[in-house]
């Protein structure tokens, strides 16, 4: 349950005892107070609980390729970040699910995002989030009129296929990510591909979006 639930909960409640009570309001006060600070204080604690398994998850599953991958990004000396692009991706290759293969293809088209998934849930690091990843090509972020996605989101590509969908280490990876970029920036949108570049590009595939977005709001 998340916080502004449980807080509305417990302000709801104290609202009724202090109807109860309000013959001696003065006697209750503190009583009252002291509820409400012991609610927002737990509330706190399981939300950075949280905050922390995404982290430590995250710390677990990354490999650092910052320093090997010279294509597909530019530094900047400052961006506002507050989207997060989901993409899918495989190698037109023997092995489509391979992470050499991938980057390989990447390279060709001087293209990368910030973060690939695996499938066994391995997170690779590609580029560093403050510089703008070439991820999301021609875009338009949905109901704004604001262009050009790659100057201001974090873009993560998902190793699978058309006919194949995530694993379900994947979901666990990626929604520890997303949850672990959160607690750096501001994010007002988590979108994919296909929502940004409406009938050019129709990724992420055989995604359960809907369950994705369930478990981003879940503690």
């Amino acid at each position: 349950m998340r916080v502004r639930t449980k807080l509305h909960i417990l302000s709801s409640s104290i609202f009724l005892i202090f109807a109860r009570v309000n013959t001696k309001p003065m006697r209750h006060l503190s009583v009252l107070i002291l509820l409400l600070a012991t609610a927002v204080g737990t509330a706190c604690s399981q939300n950075q609980a949280a905050a922390n398994e995404a982290e430590n998850l995250v710390a677990s599953r990354t490999k650092d390729l910052t320093k090997t991958i010279n294509y597909g990004h530019r530094p900047v000396a400052k961006r506002d970040i507050d989207v997060v692009v989901i993409h899918s991706t495989y190698y037109l290759g023997p092995d489509s699910f391979n992470i050499d293969g991938v980057l390989k293809q990447f390279k060709r088209y001087d293209v990368c995002s910030h973060y690939i998934v695996g499938r066994d849930g391995t997170i690779y690091k590609t580029v560093a989030e403050n510089n703008v990843a070439y991820h999301a090509g021609v875009s338009t972020l949905p109901g704004t009129n604001r262009k050009n996605c790659n100057s201001f989101s974090i873009g993560i590509e998902v190793i699978c296929s058309p006919s194949q969908g995530p694993t379900d280490e994947q979901y666990n990876s990626l929604v520890a990510l997303v949850k672990d970029i959160k607690t750096r920036y501001t994010i007002n949108y988590v979108v994919r591909h296909s929502d940004i570049a409406p009938g050019r590009k129709t990724d992420p595939w055989q995604f359960d979006w809907k369950g994705f977005n369930q478990r981003l709001k879940e503690e």
